[in-house]
């Protein structure tokens, strides 16, 4: 027993004197926002969609294409109509010389450079780009709905080492109360006025009590180490959490968390900016009907063909239409329509989902609020009576189990209240989660 409590001691001696690090509630909030890698990951995201973004506006700008070839030809034969070909006229043969018709060389050279300017294809181009930015406006939701959950992680690990160090209190002073009435027992049992079983008793007592030391101690444990995880500090450092309060945490009408939900939660925000996605895919699909039609211009030098021009340029229009795929661009709008429809089913729900969560967030506040009262009270009146056995053992006539009772039943309703009270601040953290409230 002696050793739980000297644990107890020793532990809460360290986090104290060989703290690296004291944070606030804020400061922690601060520091997992910087270090959560899984964040930082979807903050890449949105600038990787702003990236496409910019891809998809050059696509309505002209293409400036070159190509050029050098080919070395190693026999060499001329290609020439011989004289007399095509026989006598008048005496004469025909015709009189050979006529050369194309001249072999062995450095032969091509190359072309051309641009190309979509004319129909801006519309359907335009729609790509708002579908791309619509794609960033996603991942931006997305990088919110992160970060609301990891501040949100860090108040539920934060509050829970703050819980069981009370709950240490706590258990510690039970330990002592026991302490106390097994010594009372023992120094009976010498006298011979009390049975050994009520010794038996109390050290199966002391030893729960000590159990359950040890099972809290466990348990601060593992709170501060997925805390650090979060933070990401090594788990070698020690943490001192600073107090937190609700003074100040005021609590809106349910109606103003509801309507500010269906514009700033995460998951309505998405629903409704995939039917936006959807409906640009829709568009595009409708534009895949019309013929494609561009301007092509280039220019061409060549010197394998010696009668044909060496430089030559061009100017036209380029067209091409699918008349008929069996139904495969009707097929592709058909889907984009269905998926409309799936996009437009899943933002009702998520719609009635969140309101479900926030009404409930909602009763966990004022139910936290009701029990914050009512356990006030009960601090109140055990402060109370602890001040009054103290006068009363200063003055003889009460022992000191009596006075640890009371400090033991002191350390409950404190535990209870501070567990009322961040109860309260984690319903409500939950409440503006739900809302989209930073």
């Amino acid at each position: 027993m002696k050793k739980v409590l000297l644990y107890s001691f020793l532990l809460g001696s360290a986090w104290s004197v060989q703290a690296q690090e004291v944070l606030s509630l804020e400061e922690a909030k601060s520091q997992a926002l910087q270090h959560n890698r899984l964040l930082s990951i979807q903050k890449e995201k949105v600038r990787e969609s702003e990236y496409k973004v910019t891809e998809a506006k050059t696509k309505n700008k002209p293409q400036f294409l070159a190509s050029g070839m050098y080919v070395f030809n190693g026999i060499t034969k001329d290609l020439a109509i011989p004289a007399g070909a095509f026989g006598q006229v008048g005496g004469t043969y025909l015709p009189q010389q050979p006529v050369p018709l194309f001249q072999s060389k062995h450095n032969l050279f091509l190359g072309s450079v051309g641009a190309y300017q979509p004319i129909s294809q801006l519309g359907k181009i335009k729609v790509g780009v708002k579908a791309a930015e619509a794609d960033v406006r996603i991942a931006q939701t997305q990088v919110t709905k992160a970060e609301l959950e990891v501040l949100q992680g860090v108040e539920k690990l934060y509050y829970g080492v703050l819980i069981t160090q009370k709950q240490l209190d706590e258990a510690n002073a039970n330990v002592q109360l026991t302490q106390a009435k097994l010594y009372d027992v023992e120094s009976a049992l010498l006298a011979g006025k009390t049975d050994e079983v009520y010794k038996v008793g109390l050290q199966a007592d002391l030893a729960n009590q000590q159990q359950k030391v040890v099972q809290i101690l466990n348990q601060m444990e593992d709170y501060e180490a997925d805390l650090k995880v979060v933070l990401g500090v090594p788990d070698t450092d020690s943490l001192r959490l600073t107090d937190v309060s609700v003074a100040g945490l005021a609590v809106q009408p349910l109606n103003t968390y509801l309507e500010e939900a269906r514009q700033s939660n995460p998951d309505v925000k998405l629903a409704t900016q995939t039917i936006e996605k959807v409906e640009y895919g829709i568009e595009a699909a409708r534009k895949d009907k019309l013929p494609n039609v561009g301007v092509l211009a280039g220019y061409n030098y060549q010197n394998v063909i010696s009668d044909l021009p060496a430089n030559n340029y061009f100017l036209g229009l380029n067209v091409s239409w699918n008349i008929y795929d069996f139904g495969k661009r009707r097929s592709e709008e058909n889907q984009r329509l269905s998926q409309k429809k799936q996009a437009e089913a899943y933002q009702a729900h998520t719609q009635e989902d969140v309101a479900a969560k926030i009404s409930k967030a909602y009763r966990k506040v004022t139910q936290s609020q009701r029990l914050i009262t009512v356990a006030q009270q009960a601090v109140t009146l055990r402060r109370e009576e602890v001040r009054m056995k103290t006068n009363a053992k200063e003055a003889g006539l009460k022992l000191e189990k009596d006075l640890l009772e009371s400090k033991a039943s002191l350390a409950k309703a404190e535990q209870d209240l501070y567990g009322a009270q961040l109860a309260y601040r984690l319903a409500l953290a939950e409440l503006n989660t739900l809302a989209g409230i930073r």
